[in-house]
């Protein structure tokens, strides 16, 4: 998948889902898209986050991950931990694009 293609519209069928990580010391971690926030949606500009669930036993640190997910294939998201609750860690991609 392109990062062109991912849109609120388009992504918003894949809350719940897994994304496995296809990095190193990451393979075989699984996050799950929770969340699809919409910040600004104008005829110019979109901004949006995604927000993605992981496990408590490792924390990615923030950067670019490939993930793979099952419908999509992969996609290269850059990750920010954003907080940490008793299930595990939150991340956030954030998408800033003119149209």
């Amino acid at each position: 998948m392109k990062l062109d293609d991912v849109h609120p519209d388009s992504m918003a069928k894949f809350v719940g889902t897994p994304f496995d990580i296809l990095e190193g010391q990451y393979t075989g971690l699984t996050v799950i898209l929770k969340n699809i926030v919409t910040h600004t949606f104008t005829e110019n500009l979109e901004t949006f986050s995604l927000f993605f669930h992981g496990p408590m036993e490792f924390c990615l640190p923030q950067g670019i991950h490939k993930l793979l997910h099952n419908d999509l294939g992969e996609i290269d998201l850059f990750l920010v931990p954003v907080g940490k609750d008793k299930d595990g860690y939150q991340y956030e991609a954030v998408f800033n694009r003119m149209v």
